[in-house]
């Protein structure tokens, strides 16, 4: 007796399988309180296809995995942040209840430094929770880090069992110095003569300030003699918290236009911050003149000194009086 077997190769104009054959096709899973093993049978194996960025595998257990997470998004803040930086992920297109975990480097991943929690904080923990408790498009900040520091972030996705995807491509931020700038200018400014029962203003005094602290930081002034003192005659024209206008006689600061390029905002503390002729008081002591409570950059302000002498106040040419100003971020 004679039998004739006939096969052929799947093939087209652009593929041919040189042989493939069809197992039993079953699938089991394991599992206890602790793991979960999948596994199955009548798969091709060994059918991985890679490149530099990508990886295909063959088999109904890797195409359950999701899709890598793109690099995130990260940044510094406009160079203000000394100790964070913020991070928006890239969902690559993955399911709404899918789960990220977010890893942190300063070594281009030759290791990983820790991953981070819910608080911002870095541990050796992967911890994983979905793109809008990662701060949705608004993103997340990742906190305790080192000034001037170079940092990686990366991110892998998780969506229930058999779908944890590997750590994607990393963005590079780099933390800022601790930075407080601060100058006056000009270092001196004139009233001209008093004469009794009138203002006089002064030219302005511009304030620059600028600092990378979290928390902002402020801006003081004190003066040698609580007002314009003349030496020749032991007379003090007092500083008051007052209007001028309606007040017999006193000295004062107003400050205006406080502004910033970035953060802040810079705000002018009261009783600095009238108008006209309302001014506030300097003293001996410091006295909060200017306010940010976040990190500020290009911060500006202008101050002028105002003053009225009375019918009784004793003449003569060297009324002064001496301001300082301080700044200081808080850290």
């Amino acid at each position: 007796m004679l039998s004739a077997f006939f096969a052929t190769f799947s093939h087209s104009t652009t593929y041919y399988i040189q042989s493939y054959s069809v197992g039993a096709g079953a699938t089991n899973t394991a599992h206890s309180t602790t793991y979960t093993i999948q596994g199955s049978v009548g798969e091709q194996a060994n059918g991985s296809a890679t490149d530099g960025t990508n990886t295909n595998k063959s088999g109904s257990i890797n195409t359950e995995q999701l899709n890598v997470p793109g690099a995130p998004t990260l940044s510094n803040g406009s160079s203000t942040y000394y100790n964070q930086l913020n991070f928006i992920l890239s969902t690559s297109g993955n399911p709404t209840d899918t789960t990220y975990a977010v890893a942190v480097s300063t070594n281009n991943f030759t290791s990983t430094l820790g991953y981070v929690q819910a608080s911002g904080a870095v541990s050796g923990t992967q911890f994983y929770q979905s793109y809008t408790s990662w701060g949705g498009g608004s993103g997340s900040f990742v906190t305790g880090l080192t000034p001037s520091t170079t940092y990686e972030i990366r991110v892998a996705a998780m969506q229930g069992m058999f779908t944890n995807s590997n750590f994607g491509a990393y963005s590079t931020a780099s933390t800022v110095a601790y930075t407080t700038t601060f100058s006056v200018s000009p270092s001196s400014i004139s009233l001209g003569s008093l004469l009794p029962g009138t203002v006089f203003t002064s030219s302005n005094l511009t304030l620059n300030f600028a600092t990378t602290a979290a928390q902002g930081g402020d801006v003081y002034v004190y003066g040698a003699n609580a007002g314009l003192y003349s030496a020749n005659k032991l007379s003090t024209i007092a500083a008051a918290t007052t209007n001028l206008a309606v007040a017999s006689s006193g000295f004062g600061l107003q400050a205006t236009g406080a502004s910033q390029s970035y953060g802040g905002p810079l705000t002018i503390v009261a009783p600095y911050n009238g108008s006209s002729n309302n001014v506030g008081t300097e003293t001996t002591g410091p006295a909060d003149l200017l306010t940010t409570a976040a990190a500020t950059l290009s911060g500006t302000a202008s101050v002028n000194v105002q003053a009225k002498s009375s019918t009784t106040t004793p003449e003569a040419s060297d009324y002064t009086e001496t301001l300082t100003f301080i700044a200081a971020g808080s850290y």
